[in-house]
């Protein structure tokens, strides 16, 4: 679970497909969209093949390209629509996330894992996503995505810190974008330490984060405190 999940109702602008695709009944549309989530989910974008999408799905070359007119617009399509599935677990915690808002971070993670854990090609297709640098097509699609977080979180922290509940001293963009990497990181970090192949985990259909969920809540709750109360000694002393 990615940084580039981070979305509201306000910052989905959605990469619409052709209206033939469209046209298609619910479950054949699901069935494209979780083939093409798989391959973009295993490859890097510039790996991927339109050809090998289109032979798993049966189709003729055209009839792909009347769902949706280019990789591309596949692409930007897919991303929007993992998006949508966090905006309610976004607005439950992170929008009104009591005195606590890095507590709020972990429950929102923590459920945004759970879900991956049940879809586990959203999770890795948003990893995936966060690793796009410099694509020539795409341009840094991660650095646009920590863009789009400071605008969505930026007046939550800042109403935090006319509450009282974090640091006024401290620059508001700086603190969202050390939050937006930690959270980008931690699937780096349970797979170093809990030795996780997420790729493995996507193709086998199995649990993402093939860690007890226990075990995943301590480790999230860990980088919260850590968020919450520095590494540092200096202001303790005082």
């Amino acid at each position: 679970m990615s940084d580039y999940i981070v979305a509201t109702n306000k910052s989905q602008e959605w990469h619409m497909p052709l209206k033939t695709f469209m046209n298609l009944d619910e479950k054949r549309q699901k069935e494209i969209i979780d083939t093409c989530l798989k391959e973009f989910a295993l490859r890097n974008y510039n790996e991927v093949s339109l050809s090998k999408i289109i032979e798993k799905l049966g189709l003729a070359k055209g009839s792909f390209y009347r769902y949706f007119e280019s990789k591309r617009d596949l692409y930007e399509y897919l991303i929007e629509y993992a998006k949508k599935l966090n905006v309610g677990l976004f607005e439950k915690t992170m929008k009104d996330p009591g005195n606590d808002i890095f507590e709020a971070w972990s429950r929102f993670y923590f459920q945004a894992a759970k879900l991956d854990n049940e879809y586990p090609v959203f999770g890795g297709f948003g990893y995936k996503v966060s690793q796009e640098r410099d694509n020539v097509v795409l341009g840094d699609v991660a650095l646009k995505s920590k863009m789009k977080g400071l605008e969505v979180l930026r007046g939550i922290f800042e109403e935090q810190q006319k509450k009282g509940n974090i640091r006024k001293d401290l620059d508001v963009d700086q603190m969202i974008y050390i939050l937006l990497q930690v959270q980008e990181g931690v699937m780096d970090y349970l797979a170093l330490k809990f030795k996780i192949d997420f790729n493995k985990n996507i193709a086998n259909g199995k649990p993402l984060f093939s860690i007890p969920e226990d075990t995943l809540q301590k480790e999230l709750d860990g980088f919260a405190r850590i968020l919450r109360e520095g590494i540092g000694t200096e202001r303790r002393k005082k």
